[in-house]
């Protein structure tokens, strides 16, 4: 841990310069209860009064909260060697990701990169077009008509199935069942330990520490379950991530250990399956509480789709779904906040930054920066059909993060909510049912607190659906 003073004045250089610092800090803690009181509103805050480069103390933390662009530039690409994934957040989860992907650095990250990138591949992830239809429509064919559910559970399952599915090339109903029930507990877990300030080892014997090694020995059992099955039956003529791990091989000859294919097993799991959820939540929530755009997408699938399955070629033809999709992540992006830390002393825009600092990006607060976005608080897909991703700055919008460590998995993800999107408002649409707007909870991701609770109103004829949502968006 860094608790350097701020204003270090070695002998032979002038005195360093610091980032401005805000005055609500406390003793021992710093700014931490501000910040730990009001996750999303704070960084904004702070960044209006002070810049968009904020030195904060959180309980002893030297953090910087940076939202500017070119200092961005030298975290995420230009210097991005120097900035390691950020203990402040992983030191909390390491017993959920070991070392996989999400969580390496260094060389181990260069290997484990270049073995999974064929896999999420534009040209690759075409492949699973029909397992994400196939799937999406028996998600919605079970669900009941006019009948309030919280439809974020359901997103979690079939993104579960889906990533399942095409990373896996499994689709056992009991593992399926098993992982969802432990990734739920997980989540949760993983959820109170990114809001408390000091680490509580996994060993200490409370209630929530056994939960969560449990949750992890479930998952942990299935990996371990796929991995026996693939032994027995060997691999030969299978493609799928599960397998690619089993038959890699480093520069000796080596096979990856059982450890190591675990890590990035669950790696996929985890992270491939929930901000995906998200992003589909997130995006229903926003067309249920906007029937008028609901109507809008559902007449261009009808436009452009029709009644056969939807394919990664109609992509090009969905603009207005698209930026739907587009939208639902600026305004609610499901990694709404990541981390480096320096290895080195550096200089970021004329600022001293001490090896060991940890830095916050928000992407909640680049999304809604009046500077970048007009009315940044509003659900405007339309913003996203004249150009304006490429007039934006390089860093203003990050879904996936920046850099070489962006998302891997971005264009599976895209595919994946597309396809499903187009999937269930084809057979018809969505009410909103809740009772005020869902806020929303910043934990690892960004979840709806409280669910989102919405009523599927099957389509009963040729175009009923858009005249009903035609209907209800009308002025009454």
């Amino acid at each position: 841990m860094n608790n350097s003073p701020r204003q270090d004045m070695p002998s032979d250089t002038k005195p360093r310069k610091f980032p401005p610092r805000p005055d609500d800090g406390f003793p021992l803690l710093g700014n931490m209860p501000a910040f730990a009181g009001n996750q999303l509103g704070y960084p904004g805050k702070v960044t209006r009064k002070y810049g968009d480069i904020v030195d904060l103390n959180l309980a002893g933390w030297r953090t910087w909260l940076v939202s500017d662009m070119e200092a961005l530039e030298q975290i995420l690409v230009r210097d991005h060697g120097k900035f390691i994934k950020t203990p402040l957040i992983w030191r909390q989860i390491r017993a959920v990701f070991g070392f996989g992907l999400l969580s390496s650095d260094g060389s181990l990250w260069q290997h484990q990169r270049r073995l999974a990138a064929p896999h999420f591949t534009p040209r690759r992830v075409q492949d699973y077009d029909a397992l994400i239809v196939s799937l999406a429509r028996k998600e919605v064919d079970r669900w009941q008509d006019e009948t309030t559910f919280d439809i974020h559970p359901h997103m979690m399952n079939l993104m579960l199935r889906i990533v399942t599915g095409t990373m896996f090339d499994a689709d056992a109903e009991f593992e399926v069942e098993i992982m969802e029930r432990a990734l739920t507990l997980l989540l949760k877990e993983m959820a109170h330990r990114f809001r408390r300030p000091v680490l509580i080892p996994d060993w200490v014997p409370l209630p929530s520490n056994r939960r969560y090694l449990r949750a992890i020995g479930e998952i942990d059992g299935v990996v371990d379950r796929l991995l026996q099955e693939r032994r027995v039956n060997g691999t030969r003529g299978r493609t799928d991530y599960l397998s690619s791990l089993m038959d890699s091989r480093d520069e000796s000859g080596q096979p990856m250990s059982d450890t190591q294919i675990r890590d990035e097993a669950v790696t996929v799991l985890l992270a491939g399956h929930e901000t995906t959820a998200l992003t589909m939540t997130w995006a229903f929530y926003l067309l249920a509480r906007h029937p008028d755009i609901q109507a809008k997408v559902i007449a261009e699938i009808e436009s452009e789709i029709g009644h056969r399955d939807a394919t990664s070629a109609d992509m090009p033809k969905l603009q207005y779904t698209q930026a739907v999709i587009t939208e639902s992540m600026r305004l609610y992006p499901a990694g709404w906040m990541f981390g480096r830390e320096t290895t080195e002393d550096c200089e970021i825009k004329g600022y001293h930054c001490p090896r060991g600092t940890q830095i916050l990006i928000a992407p909640w607060v680049l999304h809604r920066d009046p500077r970048y976005y007009d009315t940044p608080e509003a659900f405007r897909p339309e913003r996203w059909l004249d150009g304006l991703a490429q007039r934006l700055p390089r860093y203003a919008f990050l879904p996936f993060g920046g850099g070489p460590r962006i998302c891997i998995g971005n264009s599976l993800a895209l595919l994946e909510t597309t396809l499903s999107l187009v999937t269930i408002l084809q057979r018809g649409s969505l009410e909103w049912r809740g009772d005020h707007p869902v806020k929303p909870y910043p934990s690892a991701t960004l979840i709806p607190q409280g669910g989102v609770h919405v009523a599927f109103r099957r389509r009963s004829g040729e175009g009923a659906c858009k005249d009903r949502l035609a209907a209800a968006s009308s002025p009454s």
